[in-house]
């Protein structure tokens, strides 16, 4: 079946696609690693934040809301970075920057969030767990869908549940254009918002990209542009293995360089 990570390669580039599909996971770039990484640590992080968030009582004093919902961050992030490290061939001062510098975005964002708690105490009656449920809404974490009339599976990063309606949201490492989101980002909330439909009986409307470099939230709505272009790049994907052809491409100096499977690509150099 296509997976809907598949999706982002083939726009990126369709060899790239096919390598992976051929070679499966036996390349594990840096890169690879760190994303893995970063949605673990994320994961845990807003776990970890919610439930202390339950702890914070009335009329306590700012830097005692940061030390409350932060307190636990940094242990875990290190149990998570030991475990990378027995796991993966990775040098243990390049994964220890990585987890430094998450850590800190982490740190930073949890000034933020006290800062808005604390303005929520101030003007609101909110209780503790009305204000978790206010920045931490029930959710659905990596939960796996599929659609064999589709021949679509993936496995979402969070299904957000609000007021009954369920919102799909994927969490990207990586920097956003100027506006909007990237098209393969949009295509991959577009392909999760129909297997909702098929699997939950949700109609999905509207998803979210979380661009957690710059800690900011963009919209995508799935309307029937965004359909008509996910199913002809899955129909595209189909014929491309059904025939075992890569469809013709223009190869971007940029991107093949980047590429973990640049090595292998008949297509470079």
């Amino acid at each position: 079946m296509i997976r809907v990570s598949s999706i982002t390669e083939f726009v990126y580039c369709p060899a790239k696609m096919f390598l992976n599909q051929i070679q499966g996971n036996n390349i594990q770039t840096s890169k690879m690693i760190h994303g893995k990484l970063v949605h673990e640590i994320r994961r845990g992080y807003e776990e970890i934040t919610k439930q202390n968030i339950w702890r914070i009582k009335e009329n306590i004093e700012l830097e005692d809301i940061f030390s409350t919902i932060f307190e636990e961050v940094p242990q875990f992030v290190e149990k998570v970075s030991k475990k990378y490290s027995a796991k993966y061939e990775i040098n243990s001062s390049t994964l220890n920057g990585m987890c430094k510098d998450l850590e800190d975005d982490l740190k930073l964002e949890s000034q933020f969030l006290s800062l808005k708690i604390k303005k929520i105490l101030n003007t609101s009656s909110k209780r503790s767990g009305e204000i978790a449920e206010m920045f931490f809404p029930q959710s659905l974490l990596e939960f796996s869908l599929k659609n064999e009339e589709l021949n679509l599976r993936g496995k979402i990063d969070k299904i957000e549940v609000i007021n009954n309606i369920y919102y799909p949201v994927e969490v990207k490492t990586g920097m956003p254009p100027s506006k909007g989101v990237w098209l393969a980002d949009a295509l991959q909330i577009a392909a999760y918002a129909v297997l909702m439909g098929y699997e939950l009986n949700k109609e999905v409307l509207v998803g979210f990209v979380d661009y957690i470099r710059i800690c900011e939230r963009r919209p995508v709505v799935v309307d029937s542009i965004l359909h008509q272009k996910l199913f002809g790049i899955l129909d595209d994907i189909t014929t491309m293995f059904e025939k075992q052809e890569i469809p013709e491409f223009k190869l971007n100096k940029n991107k093949c360089e980047k590429c973990e499977y640049m090595d292998i690509c008949e297509f470079y150099g």
